[in-house]
């Protein structure tokens, strides 16, 4: 098992260098130049443009600006904004604190909600629960999340005034606020994402419960609690688990329309304000950061894998 974690987190290095590399491409091959933005009002000044190409490395041949970056990144340097001159591992740890609060709340409470409703749809097979259960997830996967977004800051702030509708606090200087700042946002990107994981529990849940092996433990007289916690619900786990990883990056991609719109200071606003800036570090650093944990993220399921089924262990030993 050992050896397989250790292979596992080993095949991330060519998958986010393949990452680095096309990613360094395609901004540079972006229209616009950013010396242009750094000299501002004075972008007519030949000279100084010039001067700010040779200062940011831009006049070097792709290849070389591509390593010269490479290299930064690897000793832990992601450059500086253009804009503000603010080296950008401080940007990011910023920035990354809020969108990493942001995805996690928004998969706890999603998976939170959608398993048990999965399991009890399964189990209620064609009935009233599962046909409502279906209706609303079918919703859940249709609905926008902007569109979402502001219909529950119509609701809840301008309306009934429960919640504020933008606006961050930290949660280590005060949890509650933090909380209340953070359930819309939530709750507006983890609607979809718990109604993908509904559909998907019940799905395996049916497959399973069908199995001989469930049969065979009903007819040994074993209750019903224990068969479907006990034996069903481990092996449907599987393919929800994947599932749930596949939709890490759909999460962390839905944080930039959503703090854009709550106004939450996190990478997606940053990654949003970077690119109309044309502030390629900064860009850059933040897409490669959210491959990173996207990567990371597939990564560790594939680890969780050989836990919940220890037969993929032995099938690759």
């Amino acid at each position: 098992m050992w050896a397989q974690t250790i292979r596992k987190l080993l095949s991330m290095i060519p998958i986010l260098l393949l990452v680095s590399i096309v990613l360094f491409t395609i901004i540079n091959l972006l229209p616009g130049d950013p010396a242009l933005a750094v000299a501002g009002e004075a972008f007519r000044d030949e000279a100084l443009v010039a001067q700010i190409r040779e200062d940011l490395g831009l006049n070097k041949p792709l290849v070389v600006r591509y390593f010269n970056w490479l290299g930064g990144v690897l000793q832990g340097d992601l450059g500086r904004s253009l804009k503000s001159r603010q080296p950008v591992v401080e940007i990011v740890r910023e920035r990354l604190p809020v969108t990493l609060e942001l995805t996690f709340l928004s998969m706890f409470f999603s998976t939170l909600i959608a398993v048990p409703l999965g399991i009890y749809a399964a189990l209620h097979r064609n009935k009233a629960a599962d046909v409502i259960n279906s209706i609303v997830s079918m919703l859940g996967v249709a609905m926008p999340n902007f569109w979402l977004a502001i219909l529950l800051i119509l609701a809840f702030s301008v309306n009934l005034k429960l919640l504020p509708s933008s606006g961050y606090v930290p949660f280590f200087t005060d949890p509650i606020g933090n909380l209340r700042f953070m359930i819309l946002p939530a709750f507006s990107i983890g609607l979809s994402f718990a109604a993908t994981i509904t559909r998907q529990t019940r799905s395996s849940m049916l497959e399973v419960l069908g199995q001989d092996y469930i049969m065979t433990a009903r007819s040994k007289g074993l209750r019903d609690r224990v068969t479907i916690w006990k034996h069903a619900l481990r092996n449907a786990l599987i393919p929800v688990v994947t599932v749930i990883s596949m939709q890490i990056g759909r999460l962390i991609g839905g944080a930039v329309v959503t703090e854009t719109v709550f106004a939450l200071p996190g990478i997606g606003r940053e990654l949003v304000d970077g690119i109309s800036q044309r502030n390629y570090d900064v860009v850059m650093a933040l897409i490669l950061i959210t491959a990173f944990f996207v990567v990371f993220a597939n990564t560790f399921v594939d680890i969780l894998y050989i836990l919940i089924d220890p037969r993929i262990s032995k099938k690759n030993d």
